[in-house]
């Protein structure tokens, strides 16, 4: 065999070319059919991907748009809701008012006549109505702690903010003499009016105390008007005061956001265990046509590749265990061959053996 193939001629050559070239044909279709199994492969793996990126999408939007059409329904309940809470409110505010004013009302019709009797008083003594007033009588009979903060009160302006006052306005920089003199201006001003006022204290002092009994007997009124009302804006019992049709509208509403709730849930685990699968179920049957073509694809071209490297198989060992080990590899190639075909019809060479020692003299000669 090794024999008949180094004798070999023109022929033989040529057999040998179409083996080595379809060898090489075959090893370039393995590079394509690779390059294009890896597109194709990408290709679906992109395609899946955009199906699923789509799935979940219309998935969240439709679950979204549900969510959004029971949000707005129980916003708008509330929003009546609301409404009817808040007139209820302002109903129950203005009952409570007429109720401390229907519980307060005999207080303050005596605490009127009181404060009639008291002008009448004053009317009647001839004493000067600018002293009816809580000033005057906190200031010349004093009781308790609010006339003792009115005391307070009157001293801190009278011996402190109104000499400074008037120090500042007029005398700034001018020395402590001046502020002094502010002192001494107040303390006689004031001094003066408060003797001069005295005076009538005691003039009509009998009929004073008489009013400052009323007077008293009016706050002590007004402390009990507080504490009744103190109570009833404390009392919980809403019975009193007419609320029974705001409550009715108040529960059927309540109820209504209840129900809607109860839907919304509902409607959601509906949606993620039957419509979310339905949704899904589209989406894969609108991309199936394309996706299986694509499949196809990529299973002609592997069949083409398996088909092909079987091929080169077969011609790898079919060169290598006819060809290679006789001829050696270095002469295995199409420009080495066409070399050999070249001598051997110039007359260089009778057959492949003489066509390759003449091909190595005149490379080694070169």
């Amino acid at each position: 065999m090794e024999k008949a193939i180094l004798l070999g001629g023109i022929q033989e050559i040529g057999i040998i070319k179409g083996n080595v070239a379809e060898l090489n044909n075959c090893i370039e279709q393995k590079r394509i059919l690779e390059t294009k199994e890896k597109q194709v492969e990408k290709s679906i793996s992109q395609k899946e991907n955009a199906i699923e990126d789509e799935i979940k999408k219309v998935t969240r939007q439709r679950k979204t748009q549900l969510e959004a059409t029971f949000d707005e329904q129980i916003d708008s309940v509330n929003a009546k809701l609301k409404n009817v809470e808040s007139s209820k409110e302002k109903a129950k505010k203005k009952a409570i008012m007429k109720r401390v004013d229907m519980e307060t009302a005999d207080f303050r019709s005596e605490d009127e006549e009181l404060h009639l009797a008291g002008k009448s008083v004053f009317k009647q003594e001839k004493i000067p109505f600018l002293y009816n007033n809580r000033l005057f009588f906190a200031l010349y009979f004093p009781s308790g702690i609010g006339d003792a903060g009115i005391i307070l009160l009157t001293l801190a302006l009278a011996f402190f903010a109104i000499p400074f006052g008037l120090y500042y306005a007029f005398f700034e920089g001018m020395g402590m003499l001046y502020l002094a003199l502010s002192y001494v201006c107040v303390i006689l001003v004031f001094g003066g009016i408060y003797l001069a006022v005295g005076k009538t204290k005691y003039k009509h002092l009998e009929a004073l105390n008489r009013v400052r009994a009323m007077r008293r007997s009016i706050q002590e009124s007004k402390k009990r008007q507080r504490k009744i009302k103190r109570q009833i804006m404390k009392d919980k019992d809403e019975s009193h005061y007419e609320l029974g049709e705001f409550d009715q509208e108040i529960g059927q509403y309540t109820q209504a956001v209840n129900e809607l709730m109860e839907q919304k849930i509902k409607a959601l685990r509906d949606f993620d265990n039957v419509t979310a699968e339905e949704i899904k179920k589209q989406i894969i049957a609108a991309n199936e046509e394309a996706l299986q073509s694509l499949k196809a694809e990529y299973r002609e071209v592997y069949d083409q590749g398996k088909e092909n490297l079987e091929k080169l198989n077969r011609l790898s060992v079919k060169i290598s265990t006819e060809y290679e080990v006789i001829i050696g590899r270095e002469f295995l190639t199409l420009p080495k061959l066409e070399l050999m075909e070249e001598a051997i019809n110039a007359g260089n060479a009778s057959n492949i053996a003489e066509a390759m020692t003449f091909i190595t003299s005149t490379s080694q000669t070169e």
